[in-house]
């Protein structure tokens, strides 16, 4: 399997087992942990976990514990949102018409050779053909 690039749509939807598919998530996750894959996030990554979880009324404990469970993964590598890497964003943000965040994802897929893997629906369209973007049951 190539690196990875994991969107915090899989990590929401796996830590949310009621959610649709989110054993396809955990399945994935659980792969990606037991096989030690790297991972390549943007730090963006840990505050968009944080915000979504604490807005969606899960204790401010449990979700600095899920967060710090994340960033602690030893094959969990964090990329800065640098110049390159924005300029990288803003490429594809106006090529793919894609949200703010949705692009960093990408871009840290492309500069970095991961595999984007998502549940959001416009990354999966308007990012095929650019890298390579799959579900978490098409990598499980």
């Amino acid at each position: 399997m190539s690196p990875v690039t994991v969107d915090a749509s899989v990590w929401l939807n796996a830590f949310q087992p009621g959610e649709e598919n989110s054993q396809d998530s955990l399945a994935f996750l659980e792969k990606i942990r037991q096989t030690r894959e790297p991972m390549i996030s943007p730090t963006l990554l840990l505050p968009e976990l944080a915000a979504v979880l604490a807005r969606g009324g899960e204790k401010s404990e449990n979700v600095v514990r899920f967060v710090q469970s994340v960033k602690d993964l030893p094959h969990q590598v964090f990329i800065s949102l640098d110049e390159t890497t924005a300029q990288v964003a803003v490429e594809l943000a106006g090529r793919c018409k894609l949200r703010g965040a949705d692009a960093v994802y990408g871009a840290v897929a492309l500069r970095f050779g991961s595999v984007l893997v998502t549940r959001d629906r416009e990354q999966l369209e308007r990012l095929k053909g650019v890298i390579q973007v799959n579900l978490p049951k098409e990598m499980a």
